[in-house]
């Protein structure tokens, strides 16, 4: 915080409206709910709203085919300086280059037989704004107007300079201070609307301004207050618990008290109060405030009043989070049971067909979130021959979930019809493809095994390259080239064949397996998972991928991975 004589302005709001006289009214409206908000005084209000009002009539009229090219932006911004506190507003409209500062003001008529029409726009624009600027830039008009309010008074004001009533406990860092030096205006605070001027000024002589910045803090939890803080202009947030959550901040307007409850009960203070921008705060010392200000008249009841807003501000705070914290806990449980219904869909038992004696089947899933995007499946389509499959649809959550469930069905009822997987992989592509709106795409392995003969079918869309192991050297698969599916449609998939022999172990995984990252970024790798597999290649299915899933958690430092880590591994027994 510091105290500086430069002029100190913070943009606080914004508006963007058509070059149409139906808008002038929306403009208005905004301006007016805006000088509200920022508690300006009614006059210095009004004063913005007609002005604003003449110059869009005259942008609208006057700014030609151009000015409907692009949005009139309005600019609201609250301020102060040397001279006391100040607000503007700029129009900025893309019509004809023009600049009204440089047009000589129409002399006022001293008769009505010497009066003519128009052209008292701009005499009314001078003599309500207390400033006017204009610059032509980027190719539009830049008209900025402004007014003051609070002005300092000559020298000889009967003001003086209070003391440094610095304390070892307070939370402003290099802070430096100036008497507040104000007339009758400062009424505007409605703590002090009802005060008579005289005894207002000689209460709050010895008072001081402190001028902070953004993020600079003025209060914080546990910290011994002994002011009450006022603030003049800019905007504070205060979090309750003295935690910087955006949800349970609440705002704290020009005029608002802070810290009066710290100073009534003595208590320490239990919120973080900090600034969002510039402002400028009236610090009121404890014994100050207890001896004159209070004795004033009306301050007592605007101070119960104020408590009273603040009190209900709060309220509403506390009831939105604490229906968010329902809604939370809603959502919570109905992702638990799409969880569960997810996983009802995928056979996990382990192993799948326990009383085969010609083939292991086995699968595993761990989401990265409560509902995940990844897929397997495995049945047989007759008693010799077994469908297996397993995907990764891009993204994660609900959206993802919702398309591996359409996916998983679309596959049993191709696979049941087509015992070619690069068939079933093209109409399962052109299927995908019809409303997908979300753009929602998968990656997908499916073959066909002959428990006989060993003899594996199998296509592939843009999913990783299953691997191979026979206990002495584990090998990737080849695969036939084939894109995502749901991509776009009309596109064409091969299929290649493979006999497995008895004892070959055949793994399917997705990348979450292999591209999990450990805190200095290195993946779990393919070498990594031949590795285990070569080595673990005789052990049973389900303490094969318990191990493989062990690793990766073990890689990556953590249980909580970044994708969804799904295998599928077959093998095909010995008689």
């Amino acid at each position: 915080m510091a105290v500086t004589a430069l002029s100190v302005f913070a943009k606080t709001d914004e508006l963007a409206i058509t070059a149409a006289v139906a808008e002038v009214r929306r403009a208005s409206e905004w301006l007016e709910a805006t000088c509200r908000q920022h508690q300006l005084p009614q006059k210095a209000a009004d004063r913005l709203v007609l002005v604003l009002n003449e110059v869009l009539e005259n942008v609208i009229v006057y700014g030609g085919a151009a000015v409907l090219s692009a949005p009139v932006g309005l600019r609201f911004e609250i301020g102060s300086d040397a001279e006391g506190d100040k607000a503007s507003v700029t129009v900025s409209d893309a019509g004809i280059a023009f600049n009204p500062l440089s047009t000589a003001e129409k002399i006022l008529p001293e008769t009505l037989e010497e009066a003519t029409p128009g052209g008292l726009g701009l005499v009314m624009i001078r003599r309500l704004s207390d400033w006017l600027d204009y610059r032509h830039a980027d190719g539009r008009n830049h008209l900025t107007f402004g007014v003051r309010w609070l002005l300092v008074k000559p020298a000889t004001t009967n003001f003086r300079r209070g003391p440094d009533r610095r304390v070892a406990n307070t939370a402003v860092k290099d802070e430096r201070r100036y008497g507040v030096r104000r007339d009758h205006g400062i009424r505007w605070i409605a703590l002090f609307r009802d005060a008579a001027p005289a005894e207002l000024e000689a209460a709050l002589v010895d008072c001081e301004v402190l001028l902070m910045s953004a993020d600079d803090t003025l209060l914080r939890p546990g910290m011994h207050n002994q002011s009450v803080f006022i603030l003049l202009s800019g905007k504070l947030m205060a979090y309750i618990g003295g935690e910087e959550n955006p949800d349970s901040a609440i705002e704290i307007f020009p005029s608002e008290c802070i810290g009066e409850l710290s100073a009534i009960d003595g208590k320490p203070s239990s919120a973080l109060v900090k600034a969002a921008g510039d402002a400028r705060v009236l610090r009121l010392d404890k014994d100050v405030f207890w001896n004159r200000v209070i004795k004033l008249r009306g301050v007592a009841e605007n101070l119960m009043i104020t408590l009273t807003e603040r009190m209900r501000r709060s309220n509403e705070k506390a009831l939105a989070l604490q229906r968010e914290h329902l809604e939370l806990k809603h959502l919570k449980k109905e992702l638990e049971l799409a969880r569960q219904l997810q996983a009802s869909m995928l056979p996990l038992q382990r192993p799948l067909f326990p009383g085969r004696t010609d083939v292991e089947v086995c699968g595993f899933m761990e989401p990265a979130s409560k509902i995940g995007g990844d897929l397997f499946d495995a049945f047989f389509v007759d008693n010799r021959t077994l469908f297996i499959c397993i995907g990764d649809v891009s993204g994660h959550g609900i959206a993802a979930s919702l398309f591996m469930v359409r996916v998983i069905g679309l596959l049993r009822m191709l696979a049941m019809d087509t015992m070619h997987p690069d068939k079933i992989l093209e109409t399962l592509n052109d299927r995908l493809c019809i409303g997908n709106d979300t753009n929602l795409f998968v990656t997908l392995f499916c073959g066909f095994l002959d428990v006989q003969s060993g003899e594996l079918v199998y296509s592939n869309g843009g999913h990783c390259a299953p691997m191979v192991s026979n206990g002495r050297e584990a090998a990737l698969l080849a695969l036939p080239r084939g894109i995502l599916v749901g991509a776009a449609s009309g596109r064409r998939y091969a299929s290649l064949q493979r006999k497995l022999e008895p004892g070959e172990t055949l793994l399917c995984y997705t990348d979450g397996v292999t591209e999990a990252e450990n805190a200095g970024d290195e993946q779990f790798s393919e070498a990594g998972c031949l590795e285990l597999l070569r080595r673990h290649a005789s052990s049973p299915l389900p303490e094969l991928l318990d191990e493989l899933y062990g690793k990766v958690v073990s890689h990556t430092g953590s249980k909580l991975l970044a994708d969804d880590c799904t295998m599928l591994a077959l093998r095909r027994l010995l008689p």
